[in-house]
C-alpha cells in the first residue's frame, strides 16, 4: 500500500517555522516521497543561508557604525562603544565558525553596502540632520580598522 502525500508550500512553511518545515520533511520521508522531501530541504537550506547572511551583514554594519563614530567623535567615546565593537566582532567570528560559507571573501563582497548603511546609521546616531547627512562622507574603513585594531578607552 502506497502512502499518499500532499504537496507542501515549502516557501511559505520555511518562512513561518524551521521546526515545522523539518517536521514536514520528515513526514515526506516517512511517506517515501523523497522528491518532495528534497524540495523541502532545498527551501530550508536556502532560507537558512539567507538568514545567516542577513545576520552577519547586520553585525558588520553595527561594527562599522561604531568604528565610524569612534573615528569621527573621539570626545564621545564610551565603554558602551567598546563593548559594542567587541561583541559585534565576537558575533561575526562565531557566525563565520558556524557557517563556513560566510568567509572573509563574503564579507569583502558586502563591504561597500555595509559601509553605506553604517555611514547613514552613524550619521543619525551622531545627530547629523537628513540634509547634512548627504554631505557626511567618512573615510572608507579598512579591514584592519574594522576587525583588527584595538578600541579601548584611554586611562587618565
Amino acid at each position: 500500500m502506497e502512502a499518499t502525500t500532499m504537496k507542501v508550500n515549502w516557501q511559505e512553511l520555511v518562512s513561518e517555522s524551521y521546526y515545522e518545515t523539518i517536521w514536514a520533511i520528515e513526514e515526506q520521508i516517512r511517506a517515501f516521497d523523497n522528491d518532495e522531501a528534497l524540495t523541502g530541504l532545498r527551501y530550508l537550506y536556502e532560507n537558512m543561508n539567507k538568514r545567516d547572511k542577513r545576520e552577519l551583514k547586520s553585525f558588520v554594519v553595527l561594527l562599522m557604525t561604531h568604528v565610524i563614530k569612534w573615528k569621527e567623535q573621539p570626545q564621545k567615546r564610551s565603554m558602551s562603544w567598546v563593548r559594542t565593537i567587541f561583541n559585534a566582532r565576537m558575533e561575526i567570528q562565531e557566525k563565520k565558525e558556524d557557517t563556513p560559507n560566510l568567509s572573509k571573501a563574503f564579507i569583502e563582497s558586502i563591504w561597500e553596502s555595509c559601509f553605506e548603511r553604517a555611514t547613514v546609521n552613524a550619521g543619525y546616531e551622531m545627530g547629523i540632520s537628513s540634509k547634512e547627512l548627504k554631505k557626511f562622507e567618512p573615510t572608507p574603513l579598512t579591514w584592519q580598522e574594522v576587525f583588527e585594531d584595538e578600541y579601548l578607552l584611554e586611562n587618565d
